[in-house]
């Protein structure tokens, strides 16, 4: 399953960039979207990249169908990683599901539009259970959505500290 969602900020996107590379952003982050766990596994930084790496359980956000409740719970346990090149504002959320046959990732490119920032996020969901599997990646996408939400409000106040 393939979508596309767009995080629209008031500043520029110089602005949001020196936020999106910046560690402390994604602590504060996971603390206000209320990420019942939040563990860093690994940071990476120079001028030209970051890279950040967590260990997350959040709750579910969006009614799943019984097999995948099984699968999943009601609580997400993961592995996301958010890397950006700095100068292109280009990036790439790779979110690895425990226990589960799923795939997620979103290719994002921060652009400016009438000089405010805009990330576009073009997402990829895929489960490997047949029959079944496109009903998982419509719920995962509807959980993704709602997640993306709270995680936009989040950014936005911020965002306002850089």
């Amino acid at each position: 399953m393939k979508f596309e969602e767009r995080h629209s900020f008031e500043q520029s996107a110089e602005t949001v960039m020196k936020m999106y590379s910046d560690r402390k952003f994604f602590d504060r982050k996971y603390k206000d979207v209320n990420a019942i766990e939040c563990e860093l596994l690994e940071e990476k930084k120079t001028d030209a990249r970051c890279m950040v790496k967590y260990r997350l359980v959040m709750k579910s956000d969006a009614p799943l169908p019984e097999v995948a409740k099984k699968i999943l719970g009601d609580t997400v346990k993961m592995v996301q990683q958010d890397s950006w090149d700095i100068a292109k504002r280009t990036g790439r959320i790779d979110i690895e599901i425990k226990g589960a046959p799923i795939k997620m990732f979103a290719d994002m490119k921060l652009i400016e539009e009438n000089g405010k920032a805009v990330n576009v996020q073009s997402w990829t969901i895929t489960c490997g259970i047949p029959l079944v599997g496109g009903k998982i990646e419509a719920a995962i996408s509807e959980d993704v959505k709602a997640k993306s939400k709270r995680d936009l409000a989040a950014s936005r106040k911020i965002v306002l500290d850089y």
